[in-house]
């Protein structure tokens, strides 16, 4: 990605520009640890556009505390769900699988993250439970939780809607972002049960320009 704008700049334009509501394309929307970084580069070596120079915390399923800039080192996969969710963020889980097994052969070079976005619930304990449910390969999956204006900063820059309503269930976008290894997104996947050829091809290019 281009650096053209310091990076609290474009966070401050995109946390002002209210897209924290929800896509409403979809009928269904309201219904509802890797292993560690291949030579890592430092912070300084972060661009502008980069999510890895947000400052907040995170906890894992195994309720450890990291921060983004740990995820540095790996092309990763990132999308944000909810456990109690039926339909859509199970969805989410199936099309990140399909992208999984088109990317088996670099194992260990590309994790996945699942981040989110009912930090009230969604506990680490909760979260490593949905992991073991779904057998997510805690070599390459990790789930993250947080407070919830570091969760709402993380969906602004990764374009992700969502909206909470009052019985629990949120409306939300469905998109599966590419990360290279120094955060910057190189590709999104929008939308359910999108044919993952786009997504792993852009995931084989990063890789052999690494």
């Amino acid at each position: 990605m281009k650096r053209l704008l310091p990076f609290s700049f474009i966070l401050g334009l995109a946390l002002s520009s209210g897209c924290s509501q929800p896509e409403t394309t979809d009928a269904h929307a309201a219904h509802h640890a890797p292993e560690q970084a291949i030579q890592a580069l430092p912070a300084a070596e972060l661009g502008d556009m980069s999510l890895y120079q947000l400052e907040s915390e995170w906890q894992t399923e195994e309720n450890e505390t990291i921060q983004l800039a740990d995820l540095q080192g790996k092309v990763q996969l990132v999308a944000m769900m909810y456990t109690s969710c039926t339909y859509t963020c199970p969805r989410i889980v199936a099309d990140l699988k399909r992208i999984e097994a088109g990317i088996d052969k670099y194992k260990n070079e590309v994790g996945i993250v699942l981040v989110t976005m009912d930090p009230a619930n969604d506990t680490p304990e909760k979260l490593q439970e949905f992991a073991l449910e779904n057998k997510l390969d805690p070599n390459r999956w990790q789930l993250l939780t947080s407070n919830d204006e570091s969760i709402q900063e993380l969906a602004v820059l990764l374009n992700m809607k969502y909206k909470k309503s009052p019985n629990g269930d949120i409306a939300h976008s469905n998109i599966i972002s590419v990360l290279s290894a120094q955060g910057e997104i190189i590709y999104q996947q929008e939308g359910l049960g999108r044919d993952p050829d786009e997504t792993v091809k852009s995931i084989e290019a990063q890789l052999q320009s690494m």
